[in-house]
């Protein structure tokens, strides 16, 4: 018994170390083929690095060569454009070339960081100057000022552009000056070709041909009291004293037909103005508030709180910091990205500002009732330089504007005459101020005006009354939109951009200048997000 138990052990025994053996053996296969597997997945890896960074070594090499070729292509052109303009050919004639190309390259530069200075206003003031002495043979003095206009429009250099039964209240150029929109109180909106002077289309009807048609509504609900375009051309905005914010797609099939309308204001719409460059929008209105729109996208993006009274006026150049005045009696530049404002105040002596316009986004002007036009910097909270009764006793600025990045600007009241400024911005006290260059004579309220490119020309919308009430009617007057031609020689233009002051206008700062308490002060209690007051 007990042999044959130890014979049925034995087996057992032997079947033990075979399965050890096999269990050995399998593992040893394993952890070869799991080595095999690591050392070709590494090998493959690898090969796509390489190949990844050849490709992009090759995808840098063709962009540095496509930027070279751009830029040779560029230069091409600009070359081609001096040869076709000055046909003869000569070593002083090639280096004066080259020097001009270098400047309209840095020119062009410092346009896109919107540092560009460009001094336009002597030459505009002398252009006009020799036209008054053509036309009127040095009885500028003696002629009245209706009569000096009758032949200003005479001679073609005011064209009056028949439209509005009304008087018009706002006009706005597109950046190429092709074309122009004004808006009247007679509820219509008119599209224009400046070069012509021809109607295009109208974007709102007269309130008359609205009641044939049956639309309810009243005459006074429908009054257009602010227009505005994109730099483009592609966007008009219109707003009314219903307290709505319109907008048309100019460059579509369908021009006239409302793209978008925005509500939210609770008062009319005082003002309207694009972001230079873009199709970022701010609507000013007299319920105190700014809202900010992006047509992009036809958003409505936020409000803008602060102003104790109703906004009269906003403008905005390059930055995304619109600058507005109200009947509080302040100016307000506000911070979107930092949530606050700076405040800049008049002071007592000055009344509130019915209309405002940036010369760069550091320097803007002030139009106010009391008839004082004040020039403002950002580093300051009082005004820089001010001019009492800038149109004569009495009269009131309801317009003012500045060719962007120069130093020209125009303001308009009811004197008759649409007076033309040497706007000077420099780093001193002694470089900073306004002079008059000269005046233009034109009847009526000047509501509204509007510089074309270069300077060539402005429009302005003259009518019998004020853009924003009935109080006072001009006999006499005609409710027009007035083409003005300041320079007729757009060569002479360009020669006066090409010799203008290329330097880089930063923002100066406040230990430069003698009032550097003030610029702290308003630095320190104008920057909240609400009014201290």
């Amino acid at each position: 018994m007990v042999k044959q138990r130890r014979k049925q052990k034995a087996p057992q025994a032997s079947q033990k170390k075979a399965r050890t053996t096999l269990d050995l053996a399998w593992k040893e296969n394993t952890d070869e083929h799991i080595a095999s597997s690591d050392d070709e997945s590494e090998n493959e890896g690898r090969e796509p690095r390489l190949q990844e960074e050849e490709s992009e070594a090759e995808e840098e090499e063709a962009l540095d060569v496509k930027r070279v070729r751009l830029a040779r292509e560029y230069l091409d052109k600009l070359e081609e454009a001096s040869d076709s303009a000055s046909s003869a050919a000569s070593d002083e004639e090639s280096e004066d070339d080259q020097d001009h190309i270098s400047r309209k390259l840095q020119r062009e530069r410092l346009k896109r960081e919107g540092t560009l200075e460009r001094i336009l206003a002597d030459k505009v003031g002398k252009h006009v100057e020799a036209l008054q002495t053509a036309m009127l043979q040095d009885q500028l003095t003696i002629l009245p000022s209706h009569e000096a206009a009758n032949l200003w429009i005479q001679s073609g250099n005011i064209r009056l552009l028949h439209g509005h039964d009304l008087s018009p209240t706002s006009v706005a150029v597109d950046a190429s000056g092709k074309l122009a929109v004004s808006g009247s109180k007679d509820n219509s909106v008119i599209v224009w070709d400046v070069e012509t002077g021809s109607r295009l289309y109208n974007l709102y009807r007269h309130w008359k041909q609205n009641k044939k048609d049956g639309n309810k509504g009243s005459r006074n609900g429908g009054e257009v009291l602010a227009v505005s375009m994109s730099d483009d051309g592609r966007y008009a905005v219109v707003g009314k004293r219903d307290s709505k914010v319109t907008v048309f797609d100019l460059k579509s099939n369908t021009p006239t037909v409302i793209v978008k309308t925005f509500e939210g204001h609770k008062g009319p719409i005082s003002c309207l103005a694009f972001q230079s460059y873009s199709h970022r929008l701010f609507s000013s209105s007299e319920d105190r508030c700014i809202r900010h729109y992006s047509l992009d996208d036809m958003l409505y993006m936020e409000t803008l709180y602060g102003h104790q009274f109703a906004v009269s006026g906003i403008d905005c150049h390059r930055k995304e910091r619109p600058i507005s005045v109200g009947r509080d009696r302040t100016a307000r530049a506000w911070k979107l990205a930092e949530d606050s404002h700076l405040i800049f105040r008049g002071g007592s002596k000055i009344q509130s500002a019915d209309c405002i316009s940036l010369i760069k986004d550091d320097w803007f002007l002030t139009g106010h009732e009391d008839g004082h036009l004040c020039l403002w910097n950002t580093d300051k909270k009082r005004a820089v330089s001010t001019i009492a009764d800038a149109h004569g006793t009495g009269n009131p600025i309801v317009s003012v504007s500045a060719l962007k990045e120069s130093d020209l600007a125009a303001s308009g009241s009811k004197d008759g005459f649409i007076r033309l400024w040497k706007v000077r911005t420099g780093k001193t006290l002694e470089e900073r101020g306004m002079e008059l260059l000269v005046a233009i004579p034109v009847r009526g309220y000047i509501n509204a005006i509007r510089f074309g490119p270069k300077a060539r020309f402005l429009v302005a919308a003259m009518g019998q009354e004020h853009r924003c009430g009935r109080w006072d009617r001009m006999k006499g007057v005609k409710n027009r939109v007035a083409i003005v031609n300041l320079f007729s020689g757009s060569e002479a233009i360009e020669s006066e951009m090409d010799g203008s002051k290329d330097n880089i206008q930063g923002n100066p700062s406040v230990e430069d200048h003698t009032e550097a308490s003030d610029a702290s002060e308003s630095k320190s209690a104008s920057e909240s997000g609400s009014d201290s007051d």
